[in-house]
Order: structure tokens, then C-alpha cells, then sequence
């Protein structure tokens, strides 16, 4: 049962995301990028129907034993096909040489199938859920397996080698991710590859299969092909995913300087009678964080010190409430001079995180009165 759950979930992933990726792009896709998602489709459609309770379903209306998984291999094949398709348009410069090239791998892919259909269907066999463990002894069954492993393993290496040249190449980020998630899913499918081959040969010779057998043909082939379809849909999700998950962070961010800003408030109106405002939480964050740096540059000559190295938030808290409780008094400042409220922030998240440290310090610590009204 668990079996079957792990191949449907990750056949039906593989086929949304091969799918999400033609549709979502505005421009018309590439030629390389339908074949990749045509392999990704195919694989995920393999994985799906290839689940032993669908297998087990199919066996009671097949016109011959276990005709659906000569189906399922067959569609695998037709996905390997696509790896190669998309290979050959990404190193082919010429449009015209690279369709020849792929017309002609379409005629090995038939001739291939041929054969195994022709080696599949001369075989005699009753349909078994164990199929290879049951009939890899059958030489026309052996050899049906070592042309549909060596073909799939042939493609599975080169998309390997694809994957790791051009991640290599790009300096954008989350396609470089994606690229290196769908080359670890391909090397997972050359690992399928050598299993099924050394998985038939030892049922062939010595009449049973390693253990482990079993779990590994189930768990490679869903495990490989999810992680194709996740690294396809990395370069278009992931940036969005991304951006999300900044914007609320600095939602949080916004939040956790307010009490602080607040506070600097009366300070903060003097430098600025009308509030700065940004139109993305971005520029709001900015924005409130250059109100607070201004405001410690005007408290900045109330004070005894000023903690420059950004290591002791509580002794840079009592310093800034002493400042801003003379600078309320109206008392003469410490120092002689007074410096221009102005900031250049290099670091952000930097001057929030050590400006949340100085607020919660500030919290543990009794404030001065304030008049402010101010408000978030």
C-alpha cells in the first residue's frame, strides 16, 4: 500500500509540475524547455501507473499478462527520450541539426520498444505483482529488462552530465538550484538503472534477487522522479516562494521596532516633522529604521558613550534612556557638538537585529514620560 501512495503522490507531482512549467512562463516555451517538461510528464505518468495497486487493478482487463507494465517501461523510455531531445537542443547550435538529431533518436527509441515489445509479448508468463523476481529467468523477459534499464540508464547518465555542466554555467541562483536537484533525481535514476540490471541478471543466473530488491525498484524510480519535478519548478516557484517569505519577515521586522520607534518618538518628529512612509513593507522598514538612527545621532551628545561595536545591547539601552531622559528635561547636552541626523545603512537586517536587541533591553528598563502621541 505504502507502495502505491509513494509512486501516485510522486507521478502526480511530476506531472503538475512538468505541466505548471509549460503553462506558466509568458513566452513561448523552448524547445528544450517542452522536452524537459515532456520527460518530466512521461516519467511522472510512468511512476503513477507503474504503483502495484493500480498494476494489480490493470491485470483484471489486460489482453495479455502484465501488458501494463510494457506500457508503463515503454512511457519511461518515451521520458528518457525527452532527457536526450533536451540534451541535444542545448549543446546544438543549429535548429535544423538538432530536430535531425532528434528524429533519429526517435527511431532508435521505436526500434528499442520494438524489440521489447517483440521480447515482452513472446514471453510465456501470468501476470505476478513480483514481476521481476518471477520471470527474469525467462531469457526473452531478461533481455526485455537489460534493453529497458540500458536505455533509461544511457539517457539517466547524459542528463546527468547536462545538469552538472550548465549549473556550473549559470550565476543565477535558483536555477542553479534546480539544475542541481534534477541532476541528483537523474543520478538516482542511473542507480535505478544499475539495480534493475544487477537486480534481473542475479534472478537470471542464481534464480533470486538481493534483498532489498523490492524497496529499492519502488523507492528510486518515485524518489527520482519527484526530484525532477521539484528542480523544474524551482527557477519559476522559488523566487516568488522567496519573496514571500522576505516580505513577511520584514512584516516581522516592521512589528518588533515599534515600541522602540515609539519611544524615540518625540526625538524622531524633531528631525522629521512629517513621518517617512514607503509604499512596500521594504521601504516602510527602511524607513523606520533611519527614523531611529536619526534619532540617536540628535540623543548622541546626551550621552555618557556610545557603544560603536554593536556587543552589549543593555549597556547601549541605559545609555540611550539616560540621553533621551535629559534631552526630555531639556538639559545641556554632555558633548559640545551636536552631529547631522543622517545614516547610510549597508546592512539591514544587521541594523534591525541589533536594534531589536537595544528594544528589548529598553523594555526590561523604566522610560522616561512622554507627551507623544505618535502612533505605528
Amino acid at each position: 500500500m505504502m507502495g502505491s501512495i509513494v509512486n501516485l503522490v510522486a507521478g502526480f507531482a511530476a506531472i503538475v509540475g512538468g505541466s505548471a512549467r509549460l503553462v506558466w512562463p509568458r513566452r513561448r516555451p523552448s524547445p528544450a524547455t517542452r522536452y524537459m517538461c515532456g520527460g518530466v510528464i512521461a516519467a511522472g505518468l510512468s511512476a503513477a501507473l507503474s504503483a502495484p495497486a493500480v498494476l494489480a487493478a490493470a491485470a483484471h482487463v489486460e489482453p495479455h499478462p502484465n501488458v501494463t507494465r510494457l506500457l508503463v517501461n515503454c512511457i519511461g523510455m518515451v521520458a528518457a527520450w525527452c532527457a536526450h531531445s533536451l540534451l541535444i537542443h542545448l549543446v546544438v547550435d543549429d535548429a535544423a541539426r538538432a530536430r535531425a538529431a532528434v528524429r533519429l533518436q526517435a527511431v532508435v527509441l521505436l526500434v528499442v520498444i520494438t524489440a521489447m515489445a517483440a521480447l515482452f509479448l513472446s514471453a510465456e508468463m501470468t501476470y505476478r505483482p513480483d514481476f521481476l523476481d518471477a520471470f527474469a529467468d525467462v531469457p526473452e523477459v531478461y533481455g526485455y529488462l537489460l534493453l529497458f534499464s540500458g536505455y533509461v540508464g544511457w539517457s539517466m547518465v547524459r542528463f546527468v552530465q547536462l545538469m552538472g555542466r550548465y549549473a556550473g554555467l549559470t550565476d543565477r541562483r535558483w536555477l542553479q538550484v534546480g539544475m542541481r536537484t534534477m541532476q541528483i533525481g537523474a543520478g538516482l535514476g542511473v542507480a535505478w538503472a544499475v539495480h534493475k540490471v544487477v537486480a534481473s541478471t542475479a534472478v537470471f543466473l542464481v534464480g533470486s534477487s538481493y534483498p532489498g530488491s523490492a524497496f529499492l525498484a519502488s523507492a528510486l524510480p518515485a524518489t527520482c522522479v519527484t526530484l525532477i519535478a521539484v528542480g523544474i519548478c524551482i527557477p519559476v516557484g522559488a523566487p516568488a516562494v522567496a519573496d514571500l517569505l522576505l516580505r513577511a519577515k520584514r512584516h516581522r521586522q516592521y512589528r518588533s521596532l515599534a515600541t522602540l520607534w515609539t519611544t524615540l518618538s518625540p526625538v524622531i518628529t524633531q528631525v522629521r516633522p512629517v513621518p517617512a512612509t514607503g509604499r512596500t513593507i521594504h521601504e516602510k522598514l527602511s524607513a523606520r529604521v533611519v527614523d531611529i538612527l536619526d534619532a540617536l545621532l540628535i540623543l548622541a551628545p546626551y550621552r555618557d558613550g556610545v557603544n560603536s561595536d554593536h556587543t552589549d545591547a543593555e549597556q547601549e539601552a541605559a545609555s540611550i534612556t539616560t540621553a533621551l531622559t535629559r534631552w526630555t528635561a531639556g538639559s545641556d547636552p554632555v558633548l559640545d557638538t551636536v552631529p547631522e541626523p543622517a545614516c547610510t545603512m549597508d546592512d539591514l537586517d544587521g541594523e534591525v537585529a541589533w536594534l531589536r536587541r537595544i528594544a528589548r533591553a529598553m523594555r526590561r528598563r523604566p522610560m522616561p514620560a512622554s507627551d507623544s502621541t505618535a502612533t505605528n
